[in-house]
Formats: structure tokens, C-alpha cells, sequence
């Protein structure tokens, strides 16, 4: 195989093994630990990007196992698959490969308490989730269940047993939240692609019990979320220990900040979604499409705040204390283009700006 062809595998849906890799949507996760244990120094460094790589070949090998199970359902329902022109044993074929890579990725951490058990765990979920004879996606509650340990919890878990940092309060704290926000992606994208589930003859959850049960769940959902992401931040400002500034002790709290800012966004969000779902209305803060929901202060609460201003403040301050982890401060702003004026334009306050502009014949 070309690695031409094997990048247009690995290039799904537009960048989506990193649009969709729970690691990477919460690495903020990883920056925590390395805040919270003072470990600055490249050991840290290289077991980061070590296991970002080992979680792009993870996600790798759930999306193309769940393509390969998928592909009939997929042509008949009309969605996107990476394997339509491919014969069923070349699609196999494909999907040895990237579990190969994950596997070399993987290796170094095999010998991290508790990374083991939870990678086994992972694979168990992930490829029985879509192949025969398991098929968890089409049992109901049980398939929702499978995607969402597979997704999130789990890939975070073994995250923090590859760093050493597992049997602590703030990972299990970090793990909760992470799991909430899986419940919400998976339960807001079940939501969104049920009708079209529902004409392929595939029995999901939302399928099985329509959207107004799935609505509320969604909303349930969203608003716990919302409360786990107070306690992760709380936990960010009493577990991570001061730092040295220019030889002198920084006189508060490093993560007060993010506090007060997540504060200040909760009178605002609370109960919001809930309300409206109930009421009828079409709530999806994880809808990333283009033509999707307005940048509001929903969205800011469930994706910017924990994406991308999280990771930054983290990152930033882990440069301050040992500056070799730059590296994560410049990924970060490759990843999320922040070099693109057309990205600032396309966030809430820029949106606003440009609605202002335009009334004003600027």
C-alpha cells in the first residue's frame, strides 16, 4: 500500500482523527499532570507526544474498524465511508496495518500500572463495537454505552496510567468530566443522525427510543457536564503547586483564573440547554459543522473553553516553569489555526464584530 493511499485512510472526514480524538480534545488532561506532579523535564515531553501519537493511531484504528463494519449500512444510509471502493479483505488489510502502529505506540507504556488492563479494555470496546458477532452499536443502551467507555473515559484513563498520575482524586475528577462530554458527543450525534439511522434500518438508541427521549438525555447530559467542568477546575486550583516567576513564588493560585471565568459563564449557561430541549428546541453545542448552531455562550462553556482556552492557559504556564514545552504551546496554535485572522473571525466575538461592522456600513 502507497502511503499516498494510506494518508487518504488516515486523513478521514477532513482531519477527523484529530477533530474527534477525545485525547486531544481534552489534552488539557495532560498538561494537569505535568503542572500538578512538577515533572519538568523531557522525560515528560517525549511520554506527551509519545502517547498523542499512540492516541491519533488509537482513533485511527476505532474509526476505520467501525468504517469496516459499516460499509453496506453505510452505502444505503448514504454517509461517508473511507472503504467504498475497497474490497472487504483490502479494507481488512488496512485495519491490521494502523493497529500495528498503535501497538509500537503503545509498547513503551505496557509496564505503567494499570495501562495494560485498560488498553485491553479499550480494544475489547472498540472492536466489538462495529463487527460481528458483538455489533454493541445496535444494542440499544449497551452499544451507547460501549462507544462512549471506548471514546472517552477509557482513552483518558490510560492516558493518566502512561503518565504515572491514575490513583488520584484529580484524575478520577478529570476522567468524570471527560466522560460527561462523551455522553453529550455521542448522544447529540446519535440525535442528529437518527432520522437517517432510522431509514438504514440501524436500532441505536435514539432510534429505538425517539427524540424526545434523546433530547432529554442530551440536556441532562450537557448540564452535568457543565458542573464536572467546575470541579475539574476547582481541582486545578488546589492540586497543581505554585511556580517560580523571575525566582519569586507567583502569590495566587496558579488556575484562579480559569475559575473566576468559568464563574462568570455560569449564570449564563446553567440550565439553559436543558430548558430549551425541553421546550422543543434544536440545542447541539457539539455540532462543529459549518451550518451548525451560532458560537454562543453554550458553545464557549462545552467546546472553547475546555478545546482550546483549558489546554493554552495550561500550556502556557508549563513554558513559564521549563520553556522545551513550547512544543505544546505551538501544536496547539497549528491545531487550532489561531495564526488564521478567518479563525478569530469565526468565533463568537468575532462573529459579533462583523455583524457590527456590517450595520455600520464598515
Amino acid at each position: 500500500m502507497t502511503m499516498r493511499r494510506m494518508w487518504h485512510f488516515l486523513a478521514w472526514r477532513s482531519g477527523g482523527l484529530i477533530r474527534y480524538n477525545s485525547i486531544w480534545q481534552n489534552v488539557a488532561a495532560l498538561f494537569y499532570v505535568g503542572l500538578a506532579r512538577q515533572q519538568f523535564d523531557l522525560a515528560y515531553v517525549r511520554d506527551v507526544l509519545l502517547f498523542l501519537l499512540f492516541s491519533l493511531a488509537g482513533t485511527a484504528y476505532g474509526y476505520l474498524v467501525n468504517d469496516l463494519g459499516d460499509i453496506e449500512l453505510d452505502r444505503r444510509a448514504g454517509k461517508a465511508n473511507v472503504f467504498h471502493r475497497m474490497n472487504r479483505l483490502g479494507a481488512a488489510a488496512v485495519v491490521v496495518v494502523v493497529g500495528g502502529g498503535m501497538l509500537l505506540c503503545g509498547w513503551p507504556f505496557v509496564r505503567r500500572p494499570g495501562f495494560w488492563p485498560l488498553w485491553m479494555a479499550w480494544w475489547t470496546l472498540t472492536t466489538g463495537y462495529s463487527l460481528p458477532p458483538i455489533r454493541w452499536k445496535e444494542r440499544g443502551a449497551w452499544g451507547l454505552a460501549a462507544t462512549i467507555l471506548a471514546q472517552q473515559p477509557l482513552p483518558t484513563a490510560m492516558a493518566f496510567a502512561a503518565l504515572g498520575h491514575l490513583n488520584t482524586w484529580g484524575a478520577w475528577a478529570f476522567i468524570g468530566y471527560i466522560t460527561l462530554r462523551g455522553i453529550s458527543s455521542d448522544v447529540g450525534h446519535q440525535m442528529r443522525d437518527r432520522e437517517r439511522d432510522e431509514m438504514a434500518g440501524a436500532t441505536t438508541f435514539a432510534v429505538r427510543h425517539g427524540h424526545a427521549a434523546i433530547a432529554r438525555l442530551y440536556g441532562l447530559s450537557l448540564e452535568l457536564e457543565v458542573l464536572l467542568l467546575g470541579i475539574v477546575l476547582v481541582v486545578l486550583v488546589v492540586d497543581v503547586p505554585p511556580i517560580h516567576l523571575w525566582n519569586r513564588v507567583v502569590p495566587i493560585p496558579l488556575n484562579s483564573p480559569l475559575l473566576v471565568a468559568y464563574l462568570a459563564l455560569l449564570p449564563f449557561t446553567a440550565g439553559r440547554a436543558w430548558v430549551r430541549l425541553a421546550r422543543g428546541e434544536w440545542v447541539d453545542p457539539y455540532d462543529e459543522s459549518p451550518a451548525g448552531p451560532p458560537r454562543d455562550r453554550l458553545h464557549l462553556i462545552h467546546q472553547s473553553f475546555p478545546n482550546v482556552l483549558l489546554p493554552f492557559y495550561l500550556a502556557f504556564w508549563l513554558t513559564v516553569a521549563y520553556w522545551p514545552n513550547v512544543i505544546f504551546l505551538i501544536g496547539l496554535l497549528l491545531l487550532y489555526r489561531m495564526y488564521d485572522p478567518r479563525r478569530w473571525l469565526q468565533t463568537g466575538p468575532g462573529q459579533r464584530l462583523q455583524a457590527w461592522m456590517k450595520e455600520h456600513g464598515r
